[in-house]
C-alpha cells in the first residue's frame, strides 16, 4: 500500500537523514534557555508582586511554602495540576479516587527523586519537567529535520517554545515529559529501532492517556518500512502495539487500590466532563447549552460506588474583556484583578485555540508526512467528544502543545521574516501574560 511522502518545497531537500554537531544540540538548547528565562522570570514577577486570585487546591488543602530558591522559582509553577501530582507523589492513588485522572509517570518520578535526594516532590517535578523539555527540543529538531529543511525545524522549535501556553512545559505538568517520550518514540520508529520505540511509546502512554494512540503513527511507519509481509510482523511488529499496554497497566493498578480498572475513565465526570458530539461541543462553547453529567464516585470504607446524574448549564464564550480592552488599552486595566478574572473565565482562549489548531491540522494534511497527521488528528478530535460544563473546550490550549506537527505547519507558513518576527513577538508577549495569570491562580488551560 503506497504511503504518501512529505510534500517537497524549495525548503525541502531530497533527504536530510544525518545531522552534524553543533546545531542539533546547541540550537535546541538555546531555544530552551530563552523559553526557560521568559517563563520563569514572568512567573517570579507575578508571584512576588502580583495580586493572587482565589486558589484551587486539591481538597482545599494549601501545601506548605518551599524554602530557599524553590520558594521563588518552583512555587509559582507548581499550581493547579502540579499540586495534584504532588499529592499523588506523597499519598499514592489509594488516597482518593479523583487521583485517577492523573497518570503515573510524573508523580512516580517525583516520589523517587524525593526518596533519593530529599527534595520536595514539587521540586523534583519541576526539575523533571524542565529537563524533559530540553531533551524533547533536541529530539524534535532531529525528527523534523529528517522530513523538512533544518530552517523549518528551527522555526518549529521557536513556535513551540514561545507559544502563548508553552508555560506548561516549565510547570509541574506532564506536557514536557509526554512530548519527550512521544518524540523519542517516533524518532526511534522513524530510524527502525522498533523495540526502543515501543518501550518509549509505553512510557508515553503511562504519562498521558493520549500516548496509547502512538500505535497509529507506529503502524504507518511500520507499513512504510516493511509493507505487510507476515514474516516481518513477528516478533518486531509487536513493538507497534506496546503503547496499548499503558492503560492496561494503569487500570490494573487502579483495580488493586481503587476497586475499578476503568476509574481513569469514570473519574472524568468529577471534572464535569460528559459525552456529546463535537458539533454540540462547539455549540456549547459559542452559544451556551445544558449538559447532563453522570458521575460515579467511591464512598465509605468498603469502597462502595455511588452514581449520580445532574444537569448543568454551560455558559457561552464571553467577549466582554475584549470590549474593555478596546475601550481602555492600558496596563492598569490588564493588570487589574477584575479584568484578569474576566479573561480567565471567558472561555475565549479555548475557543480561539481549538479553531486555530483544527485549521492548522487541515493544512497539515497537505504539508505533513502521513505519520505526523495520523499522530495529530486524534488528539484534536477526541477531546471534542467530552466537553466539561466548567469549560466546554477545557484544556485544549494545553493539549495542543504536545501535538508538535501543528508547529511544523506554523513553521512552514512563517517562511517570510517580515511575517515571522511580529508573530513570534506577539506570541512571546502572550506567553508572558498567561504565565503571570497562571502564577497568580487565574485559569489558563
Amino acid at each position: 500500500m503506497p504511503i504518501r511522502q512529505p510534500r517537497r518545497t524549495r525548503e525541502h531537500p531530497a533527504a536530510v537523514e544525518q545531522l552534524r554537531l553543533p546545531t542539533p544540540f546547541l540550537f535546541p538548547l538555546f531555544v530552551w534557555l530563552v523559553h526557560f528565562v521568559v517563563v520563569n522570570a514572568s512567573a517570579y514577577v507575578a508571584y512576588r508582586y502580583g495580586e493572587p486570585n482565589d486558589p484551587s487546591t486539591p481538597f482545599q488543602t494549601v501545601p506548605p511554602d518551599l524554602n530557599g530558591w524553590a520558594r521563588h522559582v518552583v512555587e509559582p509553577l507548581r499550581l493547579w495540576d502540579g499540586l495534584w501530582y504532588r499529592l499523588i507523589a506523597i499519598e499514592g492513588y489509594d488516597y482518593h479516587d479523583a487521583n485517577a485522572a492523573f497518570w503515573p509517570v510524573l508523580p512516580v518520578s517525583m516520589r523517587w527523586i524525593e526518596r533519593f535526594t530529599g527534595l520536595a516532590p514539587e521540586i523534583g517535578g519541576y526539575i523533571v519537567a524542565n529537563a524533559s523539555f530540553a531533551v524533547a527540543l533536541i529530539l524534535l529538531y532531529r525528527l523534523i529535520a529528517m522530513d523538512f529543511d533544518p530552517r523549518v525545524a528551527k522555526r518549529a522549535l521557536w513556535a513551540l517554545a514561545l507559544f502563548p501556553t508553552a508555560l506548561f512545559f516549565s510547570a509541574v505538568y506532564t506536557e514536557s515529559v509526554f512530548l519527550m517520550f512521544a518524540v523519542a518514540a517516533l524518532l526511534s520508529a522513524r530510524t527502525r529501532r522498533w523495540w526502543l520505540a515501543g518501550g518509549l511509546g509505553l512510557l508515553a502512554a503511562l504519562t498521558r492517556s493520549y500516548g496509547v494512540f502512538l500505535v497509529l503513527p507506529f503502524a504507518v511507519l511500520y507499513i512504510r518500512q516493511y509493507e505487510l509481509y507476515l514474516r516481518e510482523l513477528f516478533p518486531r511488529g509487536l513493538a507497534v502495539v506496546l503503547p496499548a499496554l499503558g492503560p492496561l497497566l494503569f487500570g490494573w493498578h487502579l483495580e488493586r487500590v481503587q476497586g475499578s480498572w476503568r476509574q481513569f475513565i469514570d473519574v472524568q465526570s468529577q471534572w464535569n466532563r460528559t459525552f456529546t458530539w463535537p458539533w454540540e461541543t462547539f455549540r456549547c462553547a459559542i452559544e451556551g447549552c445544558t449538559l447532563t453529567v453522570t458521575s460515579k464516585t467511591r464512598s465509605g470504607t468498603e469502597g462502595d460506588w455511588t452514581t449520580r446524574t445532574a444537569v448543568w448549564p454551560v455558559e457561552k464564550a464571553n467577549w466582554s474583556w475584549l470590549d474593555q480592552l478596546l475601550d481602555n488599552p492600558s496596563w492598569t486595566l490588564i493588570s487589574s484583578a477584575t479584568f484578569r478574572r474576566s479573561f480567565a473565565d471567558s472561555d475565549t482562549l479555548e475557543l480561539i485555540s481549538t479553531v486555530a489548531f483544527l485549521i492548522l491540522a487541515v493544512v497539515g494534511l497537505k504539508v505533513l508526512p502521513l505519520y505526523h497527521s495520523v499522530y495529530l488528528v486524534p488528539g484534536l478530535i477526541i477531546p471534542l467528544f467530552s466537553p466539561s460544563t466548567v469549560h466546554p473546550l477545557m484544556s485544549m490550549p494545553r493539549f495542543g502543545l504536545t501535538m508538535f506537527p501543528l508547529f511544523i505547519v506554523i513553521a512552514v507558513l512563517l517562511r517570510w521574516r517580515w511575517l515571522r518576527l511580529p508573530v513570534f513577538a506577539a506570541s512571546t508577549a502572550l506567553l508572558v501574560l498567561l504565565t503571570m495569570q497562571f502564577a497568580n491562580w487565574y485559569w489558563v488551560s
